[in-house]
């Protein structure tokens, strides 16, 4: 029994290990990104719900297409890294850069985030 138990827990973390085996740099990225990806998706059905979504995309989306290129340079020899970040869309944000901050200065922060 103890041995099975010990087992147990030795699987359990090396399986957490292998999970997060990505940089941390990679990982936050990552999560950021799916937020973006997100909210990118979602429907404005109505105008809250736009002005939501818009704010949201102001918080999670702006500056991430240089980050996916800095770390696709930063990890170019690391497949399984690699891969991971060629899967995503290169650019998603818009080419005005000067009307995309004007956009996000305007976008209202929802009652619901706190």
């Amino acid at each position: 029994m103890r041995f099975f138990c010990l087992f147990t827990l030795l699987f359990v973390c090396v399986s957490a290990l292998a999970a997060d085996a990505l940089p941390r740099d990679v990982s936050n990225f990552l999560k950021l990104r799916e937020s973006c990806d997100h909210w990118r998706g979602e429907d404005g059905y109505d105008e809250e719900r736009q002005a939501d979504i818009n704010w949201s995309i102001c918080q999670a989306c702006p500056g991430t297409d240089a980050k996916l290129a800095k770390l696709k340079h930063k990890y170019k020899n690391q497949e399984n890294i690699l891969a991971k970040l060629n899967a995503l869309e290169l650019e998603i944000e818009p080419k005005n850069k000067l009307a995309a901050r004007q956009f996000c200065k305007k976008a209202r922060k929802p009652e619901w985030y706190q």
